[in-house]
Formats: C-alpha cells, sequence, structure tokens
C-alpha cells in the first residue's frame, strides 16, 4: 500500500512517515508489549489530501490573532474531499480489523523526540466506529496541526511549518477497566530510583489531558514496590499530600498489578536505549495494554502531582 502502514512493520526509522507516535508504537511492538492491533495513514497521505495550507505571517505570541487566521485553514481541511486512492487504502486496512470501535490518533512528524514531545498539541478521537466517522475523524486530526496552540508551540521550538506533516494512527480500542501513565523516573524528583504510576478507572485521556486526579503511587525501581501511595481525592476532598503506606497498594491497582506494570514499563526503558519514558497504558481483560511511549522531556520543572 502507498498510503497505508502496518503498526508491525514500522520502527523509529520510520518516523519521518508516521510521526513520533506511530514509530514508538512499531518499537513497542517490536519489544514484545501488548499494544492494539492498529495501522497509520502515512504522512503521504495528508501531503497528498492537504495541498494548499499557508499560514499569513502572524504574531505566534498572540493567541486571538493565531485562532482568525488558524480557523479557515482548520475549516478547509475538515471539509476536503479525499482522494479515491486514499480512502480506498483506509477502508480497506479498517475492515481487515473488523471495523471496530477505533481510536484515530494524531502523529506529527514533530512530536514525541527526546528535546519536544509535543504530547497534547494534536487531537486523538476515542470510541470511533463506521467507515464515514473514521474518515471524518482523521480529517479532524490533520486540521488539529493548524490549532493555535500546536501552531504557537512549533514555532516557539523553532520548527517551520513546512517541516511538519502529520500521519493519522487508527488503532483498536484497548480494554480499559484502568488506564494510566508512568513516569519511569520520578520526574517529581529526579530520582533514578524511583518511578510513578497514576492510574483511574476507565479510559485514560481525561488524566492525560490534566483533567482529573488519578491514584498516585511512587514506586521502587526495579521490583516496583510501592513506596508512597495517594489515593485520587474522593468528591468534595482536595487531594491529600502523600502518604506512606506499608500495606497493599490500594486504589485502582495491587500491589501485583503496580509490579508487574513497573516491570513491564522498565522493559520498555530499556528498549529505548535507557533514556527515562512517560508511558501510556490501559488494563482489561486481566492485561496490561500498552498505548504509547515517549521520552520525558521535562524533569523536576512542577513541584505538584503530574
Amino acid at each position: 500500500m502507498k498510503y497505508v502502514r502496518l503498526l508491525q512493520d514500522l520502527t523509529r526509522e520510520d518516523l519521518p512517515l508516521v510521526g513520533g507516535k506511530g514509530a514508538n508504537l512499531g518499537e513497542l511492538v517490536l519489544a514484545g508489549m501488548k499494544v492494539p492491533q492498529g495501522f497509520v495513514l502515512t504522512v503521504e497521505g495528508y501531503r497528498r489530501c492537504i495541498t494548499n495550507v499557508h499560514l499569513p505571517k502572524v504574531n505566534f505570541k498572540d493567541l486571538p490573532a493565531l485562532e482568525n487566521v488558524t480557523s479557515k485553514i482548520r475549516m478547509e481541511i475538515e471539509n476536503a474531499n479525499l482522494p479515491d486512492e486514499v480512502t480506498i487504502e483506509v477502508l480497506e486496512a479498517y475492515g481487515r480489523m473488523g471495523s471496530p470501535k477505533v481510536a484515530v490518533r494524531s502523529s506529527a512528524t514533530a512530536e514525541d523526540l527526546p528535546g519536544a514531545s509535543f504530547a497534547g498539541q494534536q487531537e486523538t478521537y476515542l470510541n470511533i466506529q463506521g467507515e464515514s466517522a473514521v474518515l471524518d475523524a482523521i480529517k479532524k486530526c490533520w486540521a488539529s496541526l493548524w490549532a493555535p496552540r500546536a501552531v504557537q508551540y512549533r514555532s516557539l521550538q523553532g520548527f517551520g511549518e513546512s517541516d511538519v506533516a502529520l500521519a493519522v494512527i487508527i488503532q483498536k480500542m484497548a480494554p480499559h477497566e484502568i488506564s494510566g501513565v508512568v513516569f519511569t523516573v520520578n520526574p517529581l524528583s529526579n530520582d533514578q530510583s524511583e518511578l510513578i504510576i497514576n492510574a483511574t478507572h476507565g479510559v485514560g485521556e481525561a488524566l492525560v489531558q490534566g483533567e482529573i486526579i488519578p491514584d498516585q503511587w511512587i514506586a521502587r525501581r526495579p521490583d516496583g514496590a510501592a513506596l508512597k501511595f495517594t489515593p485520587a481525592p474522593k468528591n468534595g476532598q482536595s487531594p491529600s499530600s502523600f502518604i506512606r503506606t506499608q500495606r497493599l497498594a490500594r486504589g485502582c491497582l495491587t500491589s501485583q498489578q503496580v509490579r508487574e506494570l513497573a516491570s513491564l514499563c522498565l522493559k520498555i526503558e530499556e528498549h529505548f536505549n535507557g533514556v527515562p519514558q512517560d508511558i501510556e497504558w490501559s488494563y482489561g481483560l486481566g492485561e496490561f495494554y500498552i498505548l504509547q511511549s515517549r521520552p520525558i522531556t521535562t524533569l523536576n520543572n512542577n513541584p505538584q502531582r503530574i
């Protein structure tokens, strides 16, 4: 296929074609992690379909001005008609998966890099099902490349607009009784002997976007023993400070699950040459699924829970 690549066929060498997120997912499959089935519509698909984007001169620090000049670009992209050759490849790949509910995820060529993660700058759409819905979500992902904050962030990081394109990942929704994030080095203290696990019930997108406060464990490397645990605040409560516990881990995960997850994430860190990782995961049907891994680009930047 010209425009579609399966996740299991990707490696870090494919970053210019499938973006940082897509390339890292291929590496996770290579590392033996349980990664939900999926494929990537490469940046060649974006370039085939989106050919007339021109960003006028604007003050990148002025978000209202950016909104004015980028809103028309986003609208044109969302209303674009996809060429038949792109549509056919996408729908054939989606059909071979069994047309399930999928996550449609942006993967920019300038994201998940060691110096700039671009995390959260482009959109993800969850529980998408049906051919027309998948195609619409792809265009929305493309359009999100031109959201004001995404354009501003690229400018501040020194990326020219001609340097950036967007691949889109279409990936079967993983079971998600519990979801969360692991930092394989404690970014609150930069302590190389600790990692942090954040977890919440259900889909973890609100957690990733910083909209909810999760259960949180500080665990010991390399065995994953829980050193500190902070439960998510109940309704009406403020977050409690860290508390030490010698008992079984409480909250979303058991002590054994904390250890198992820590072990998986340290294997991922090892696969990425020992670079500390920010890892998204879910748990369901008795297994952990790895949804994404990227380098931790800031350490000890924020004294609060992350």
